[in-house]
């Protein structure tokens, strides 16, 4: 990532070396056909028929393909391209995807949003943590102390 607040300053540095690992490594289908970028071309905008995916999607987020329902309801949900997100908001997704799933529940999208919101910089998106004083629910009023 070359350039923190904008997309079209982040370059492919990838080489057939490279793609090849990755492609085994994560057991990229072959049905998706993953093809290596020309060097130095910027991931947004990218080629018709074509999306761009970051290493560090896999390295870093612990992304695999294909991606999960609950990934891509909360794409859809928030109208954002997956090469639009900053690593580390995806990985807040996976975060409590997988906590979700530790403790025997499947993730909700309503639930993931009362504790993060979509936040912009520049031409990337992520997930940042609401405000802490604010709450998911208020105390109903007149029921006797317990």
């Amino acid at each position: 990532m070359a350039n923190k607040n904008n997309l079209s300053g982040c370059f492919n540095i990838l080489n057939r070396n490279g793609l090849a690992y990755y492609v085994d490594k994560y057991a990229i289908p072959a049905s998706l056909h993953p093809v290596l970028p020309e060097k130095d071309t910027p991931i947004y905008p990218f080629p018709p028929g074509k999306i761009g995916i970051y290493t560090r999607l896999f390295d870093y987020c612990n992304y695999r393909l294909p991606l999960t329902k609950f990934l891509i309801d909360v794409l859809l949900f928030h109208e954002v391209h997956l090469s639009q997100m900053n690593p580390f908001g995806l990985a807040k997704v996976c975060h409590f995807e997988l906590s979700c799933r530790g403790l025997g529940s499947d993730p909700d999208l309503d639930v993931f949003r009362a504790f993060y919101k979509l936040n912009r910089s520049g031409n990337w998106y992520t997930f940042e943590v609401r405000n802490k004083n604010s709450c998911c629910y208020s105390p109903t009023r007149g029921l006797p102390p317990i």
